[in-house]
């Protein structure tokens, strides 16, 4: 960070204090236009009070919050007071926010008052709409595209809307459903009633929630069409429910596990999940298997959570995709403030941005030259072409063996692992890339974790919000994004390499596509074999180079027969084939 941004960064910190169910969160953020979008943290940090379970201690008799408890919890006030003095955020930049705990406490005024008092911070106290909408800006924060349904499963309620964010604009229920069927609360009522009596109920509340949310005619159409709602979810509840299915995934193959923004899986093994806690009462395995990021205190509330969604499925209309994120009150506050402008943002280009190369653009040209003009997907041409061309020099420092390996993992451990709104996806795609552009040569373990990334890629359904025409599982056009997605990081490895400074002279070589074969791109070509019969489109790639010039000795010379190579590596057994022919001039 160069000291100019660091002065513009210093300026636009806020610091938020949520006030939750489960913990009380405190984070300083910066609002600085050039990043806003992804709401990058300079501190964070969690107090474990859980002021849910301290109300309810007793059992089902609530009591108030003890005066202890509320000593504690301004002693951790004035010791993020002191944090954000250090950072250097005034008393005007810090936002208190309390939710449902704080607002159903029996002694929510005197809680607030001591605050207030020993903090002089205000304490906005949300409403059950302002809690709702919030949570809604958090989850449409964590994603690119959003269009669907909206659950949120706190300490104390279950919160049940839709959402869609087109352009930046965003559209939320105008009456979202809060019910009292939180982890927390639907746990205790778990060990004194009957389960099958308690799904009923869930299920038949869920069902007249459905109607009073308002769910607009072209979201109903639009999942009549292809295949089912996608589903956007958000708190405690439903983090462990997906670091639960994450663990489950066969063999432990699942290549992100530390990351549950952007996590998603297919309906189908969603229900199966939630089925097996509501049957079973108990998470997989034995008393001892652990669950990366799920405490005693959640697994125990596990099988509550399952019995709240197998009811929530069974009651909702038919289900595609169940998005999970980490998009909570500081995200949505955040997110609430910004302009549409900003909003429609790509978090992918904008994490990218501050590590691009001099001539960012020209690198962009130039790898377009070589992409046919029909045939490649929109996410490759606007997400992945142009945030590779951002991170095309990052690891020029490493030691050779390592830059392919430390590309691929970019965006699960790199420098980019911490950016806020990106899928797995997203996360797998543009670190296949980046491998891809430094050579593609890494160790087999390696190699098995790019396959694991692959075979994410795969099984991803296309979600409503891409706006395909069919979006049921589709493997040939995920097939498509991942042949493509390592065409383009191998023909950087041939552009960086004859522009290695940041910088594209112009003459030195361009890319040329057989216009016979490109008016040819979306028809097939039979190729047989003494076995079968497939059928593949072929690109025809010429590099058209100046033998004299300096840019084009024999080093690239190398690369250019690299490229070949791995062209042809990855055209075997697909039905994408490219050729790389090279004509000097």
């Amino acid at each position: 960070m160069s000291n100019f941004e660091a002065d513009i960064v210093s300026r636009s910190l806020v610091a938020i204090v949520d006030i939750g169910s489960n913990g009380i969160r405190f984070s300083i953020s910066s609002k600085a236009p050039h990043h806003a979008r992804i709401m990058p943290s300079v501190y964070k940090d969690r107090l474990g009070i859980s002021l849910f379970d301290i109300q309810y201690q007793n059992g089902d008799q609530k009591r108030p919050i003890p005066k202890e408890i509320i000593t504690e919890v301004c002693h951790a006030m004035l010791r993020f007071k002191l944090i954000c003095e250090d950072f250097g955020v005034s008393d005007e930049c810090v936002e208190v926010i309390a939710t449902e705990s704080t607002r159903d406490a029996l002694n929510c005024d005197n809680l607030i008052r001591e605050i207030e008092l020993a903090t002089k911070w205000k304490v906005n106290v949300f409403n059950k709409k302002q809690e709702c909408d919030i949570g809604c800006f958090g989850v449409i924060s964590s994603f690119n595209l959003v269009s669907g349904l909206f659950v949120d499963i706190g300490g104390g309620s279950f919160i049940l809307s839709w959402i869609q964010c087109k352009d930046g604009v965003v559209r939320v229920s105008d009456s979202p459903v809060s019910l009292p069927y939180g982890a927390g609360a639907l746990s205790r009522r778990l060990h004194t009633e009957d389960t099958r009596a308690l799904f009923l109920e869930i299920k038949k509340a869920i069902s007249e929630a459905i109607y009073k949310i308002g769910i607009p005619e072209e979201l109903l159409e639009h999942a009549k069409r292809t295949g089912g709602f996608d589903v956007y979810s958000c708190g405690g509840g439903m983090r462990c429910l997906g670091h639960l299915l994450i663990s489950q995934e066969e063999k432990g193959d699942y290549p992100i596990q530390t990351i549950i923004n952007g996590y998603v899986c297919s309906a189908e093994k969603f229900n199966r999940t939630v089925d097996y806690l509501l049957l079973k009462g108990h998470i997989p395995g034995n008393d001892s298997t652990k669950i990366f990021k799920v405490s005693e205190k959640r697994s125990k509330q596990l099988p509550a959570v399952g019995l709240l969604m197998s009811a929530v499925v069974d009651a909702l209309p038919p289900l595609k995709s169940m998005h999970f994120c980490d998009g909570g009150v500081r995200e949505g506050l955040l997110y609430s403030r910004l302009p549409d402008s900003i909003r429609s943002q790509d978090p992918i280009l904008i994490s990218t941005q501050p590590y691009a190369p001099l001539r960012a653009d020209k690198y962009l040209n130039i790898l377009k030259s070589s992409l046919p003009q029909t045939g490649v997907p929109k996410l490759i041409l606007g997400r992945i072409a142009p945030a590779l061309c951002n991170l095309a020099f990052v690891h020029a420092g490493y030691p050779k063996e390592l830059q392919s390996t430390a590309a691929l993992h970019v965006a699960d451990t790199g420098i980019i692992a911490g950016c806020h709104g990106l899928s797995h996806k997203i996360r797998a795609l543009i670190g296949i890339a980046l491998s891809e552009r430094w050579g593609g040569d890494i160790p087999e373990n390696e190699n098995n974790y790019k396959q694991k990334l692959e075979n994410l890629i795969m099984e991803q359904r296309l979600s409503a919000a891409f706006k395909g025409t069919t979006l049921d599982y589709d493997k040939n056009v995920n097939a498509k994004i991942i042949w493509w997605t390592r065409y383009v990081g191998m023909v950087m490895f041939l552009i960086c390499g004859v522009n290695p400074g940041g910088n594209i002279r112009d003459g030195v070589f361009s890319f040329c596509i057989n216009e016979s074969n490109e008016e040819n791109m979306g028809q097939t070509a039979h190729i047989k074999n003494s076995k079968s019969s497939s059928s593949a489109t072929i690109l025809d790639v010429v590099i058209k180079l100046n033998k004299n010039d300096l840019k084009t000795s024999a080093s690239v010379r190398s690369r250019i027969m690299i490229l070949q190579k791995n062209i042809r590596k990855l055209s075997k057994g697909s039905s994408l084939k490219a050729k790389i022919s090279v004509e000097y001039l």
